[in-house]
């Protein structure tokens, strides 16, 4: 059973004005709280990968293919820790997970500037993706997800810019920090910043409206017309308990997962190997101006997004975003002019941050917000790590050819058939997935 908690139901209009008055609605507190969170947890825990691999391949003398399946395994364990942390974050709230989180992340950013020796750079990355799934999209998202349905796509929209916020600004900085003063001294900073940024933060959060005597998105659910054309979202399917034994029994969870593992894998890998791979052509300020724009256009894309998603159909909004990361990734493969290179990176950070935000919109739209956590991590399982050996195979191809060329095209070519699959992440019909009635609620 759910631990949800219904809001209570108002005894007077007053009340009801009081609650429906979008400046009271301490749900925009929630975004706040998570985009500051999603900052620092992009900025660091996501793109300082880049940022920290040639560094240390500098350092230590270890193959781009080594440093790349240290990603790898990174990625690997946030997915499968997505499904572990998931259902104690729709039982519990994402505030002490939250916590936990950012002292083993930070914790572990100060340990890597003692390794020595390849098996003590695997021990770390895993040490740190347990910091990092405690502290990024599971937990926040699910944040948005409880306080917001009819208005969750803007809602969601705003927060996720925390995650290109981090990559504009925290990536320069982090790479500054390296440059100036080394690895010794740069990564403990950039840990001790990561803690105490996320618990901070967290004094803010509030698991569900009705710990604060709300509702979804400020409204009383009795107050807002089933046909009303604002959402796409039906109210009550979103109060609906979901097993993770019954979401994978649906065609959903499996389009979900499908689509997003191909195209998660060449988003990762790029970014991952951007600014190795922009260097080339660029030169390191050029590459690092490359990223900037990226993340720049990804804050433009999310936001442009938000202001109409919420009335679209998840499908063809993923299909598109799909299409033109295909097509950024496939140019860059093929063309390196320096205008092409920067318009394609232009192009890719549009989509970037809308793919991320998408999957957990379709999840949450699909699967409801009373047990979203337990399904979106349990899809991260198999999308995050199955994604996370993208940087691998770059890394591996790149090695053996000593161009990203081949690689490139086959992340674009994955993004053409994840086009195919997403089509088919439609909301579970409740006679189908379910029928015996033993999810209802």
């Amino acid at each position: 059973m759910s631990d949800f908690k219904a809001s209570p139901r108002l005894d007077s209009q007053k009340d009801a004005a009081l609650i429906t008055t979008a400046s009271t609605y301490y749900g925009w507190r929630i975004v706040l709280a998570g985009t500051v969170i999603l900052f620092v947890s992009s900025g660091i825990g996501f793109y300082g990968h880049g940022v920290i691999l040639d560094p240390l391949r500098a350092l230590h003398g270890w193959s781009k293919a080594t440093l790349s399946s240290a990603v790898t395994l990174y990625f690997f364990t946030s997915g499968i820790m997505g499904m572990v942390i998931g259902r104690e974050i729709d039982r519990y709230g994402p505030k002490g997970v939250l916590i936990v989180g950012s002292l083993i992340i930070a914790v572990a950013f100060v340990l890597l500037v003692y390794i020595k020796t390849v098996w003590q750079l695997y021990v770390i990355y895993f040490i740190m993706a347990l910091g990092f799934s405690c502290t990024s999209l599971v937990p926040v998202n699910t944040l948005i997800t409880n306080w917001f349905i009819r208005k969750r796509g803007f809602a969601m929209s705003l927060t996720n810019t925390g995650l290109s916020a981090g990559g504009i600004i925290l990536v320069p900085l982090s790479s500054y920090l390296i440059t100036r003063w080394g690895l010794e001294i740069a990564l403990p900073v950039l840990g001790v910043v990561y803690g105490v940024v996320v618990i901070i933060s967290t004094y803010f959060i509030k698991q569900r409206p009705s710990d604060v005597h709300q509702f979804p998105d400020g409204i009383p659910p009795e107050t807002v017309s089933s046909d009303s054309p604002a959402s796409v979202i039906n109210y009550s399917s979103q109060m609906r308990v979901w097993t993770r034994r019954q979401a994978i029994c649906t065609v959903a969870f499996w389009s979900i997962v499908i689509g997003f593992l191909l195209a998660l894998a060449g988003q990762i890998a790029f970014l991952v190997h951007q600014i190795s791979f922009l260097s080339q052509y660029l030169g390191i300020s050029g590459a690092a101006t490359a990223v900037s724009i990226t993340a720049g256009a990804s804050v433009i894309g999310r936001l442009w997004l938000g202001t109409f998603v919420d009335r679209c159909d998840k499908r063809h909004v993923i299909m598109v975003c799909f299409l033109i990361q295909g097509i950024a990734v496939f140019t860059l493969a093929h063309y390196q002019h320096v205008v092409i290179l920067y318009l394609a990176t232009l192009a890719f950070g549009l989509t970037m941050g809308n793919i991320i935000m998408m999957m957990s919109l379709i999840t949450g739209e699909c699967f409801g917000l009373v047990s979203f956590a337990t399904i979106s991590g349990l899809a991260g399982i198999f999308t995050m790590s199955g994604a996370a050996f993208g940087p691998t195979i770059a890394g591996l191809i790149f090695d053996a050819t000593r161009s990203y060329q081949t690689a490139f095209t086959i992340f674009a070519a994955m993004s053409a058939v994840a086009i195919l699959v997403i089509y088919f992440a439609k909301p579970p019909s409740p006679d189908k997935s379910d029928p015996h009635g033993i999810a209802g609620h």
